[in-house]
């Protein structure tokens, strides 16, 4: 069980705020990178007008280095009552068994009922977002420009972002604030966006543990929504009082400008 919830453990999540806080960046911070920040809430409601592929590829441990376990899965990212489902369709790029498509099919429809009633469905249908806290980078980091760099022959000017507060004590407190990061951050000059994220876990007591290393690569869909394009994880994840050391993957495509809501009715 640990490990098949290890895919939504640690997922990106096309829909999900990857920045955490409120706070405004302030007059200090480099215009482009607050133009970034800022563009990042843009993004995510331009994103919800799309539908995509995500493709999942996972590699686990076990406590001695070996290799656990390894597989892939296809999920086709729908509107289901007003709201993203993650639909699984292929397991190992091959289609599911009757088993696996029968609970798929129970699970939408219960998912379909929950959102038509507006009720929760409980811890164990909960998913761990990985997150990254952009929206505190102007008042919880250390944020300096450094070098200037084209990616798929867009230029990009490149930040470093460390806790703000020195010291052991002050990186322990921003562990437990969800913000004891090291990032890398690629920064489009024309369009103002964040284009490539690398983040590195600096601090114990954090979901993701010490040494974990995250990237997120977005890209232009339509000329108009910069949309994710790959994460990829290599860590461990911090679940049930126990690491789950992993490296992971996550891909997108497919995406489709999508102008009705699907809903399903109960039988």
């Amino acid at each position: 069980m640990r490990d098949s919830l290890l895919c939504s453990i640690i997922s990106f999540g096309l829909l999900a705020n990857v920045v955490c806080g409120q706070d405004k960046p302030g007059d200090d911070v480099h215009p482009l990178l607050r133009q970034a920040i800022e563009n990042r809430k843009k993004t995510l409601g331009e994103a919800q007008n799309y539908t995509y592929t995500e493709q999942y590829r996972s590699l686990t441990f076990d406590s001695n280095g070996a290799e656990k376990l390894k597989f892939t899965d296809t999920f086709e990212i729908i509107f289901l009552e007003g709201a993203p489902y993650k639909k699984h369709v292929l397991h190992n790029q091959q289609p599911l068994s009757q088993k696996e498509q029968k609970k798929e099919d129970l699970n939408l429809a219960d998912v379909a009922k929950a959102r038509r009633e507006h009720k929760s469905r409980g811890l164990f249908h909960a998913t761990f977002e990985a997150t990254l806290p952009l929206d505190q980078l102007a008042t919880r980091f250390h944020v300096a420009p450094q070098s200037s760099e084209d990616i798929d022959g867009r230029p990009t000017l490149i930040f470093t972002a460390v806790p703000a507060e020195p010291g052991d004590e002050a990186l322990q407190r921003a562990a437990r604030d969800g913000t004891a990061y090291r990032m890398k951050l690629w920064v489009d000059r024309q369009d103002g966006v964040f284009i490539k994220i690398e983040s590195e876990v600096i601090a114990a007591g954090m979901r993701f543990e010490k040494g974990t290393l995250m990237t997120y690569e977005f890209k232009k869909v339509n000329r108009e929504a910069w949309l994710p394009s790959r994460f990829w994880f290599k860590g461990k994840v911090r679940y049930m009082r126990s690491d789950v050391p992993a490296i992971a993957e996550q891909t997108y495509s497919g995406y489709q400008k999508f102008h009705a809501e699907s809903k399903i009715v109960a039988q």
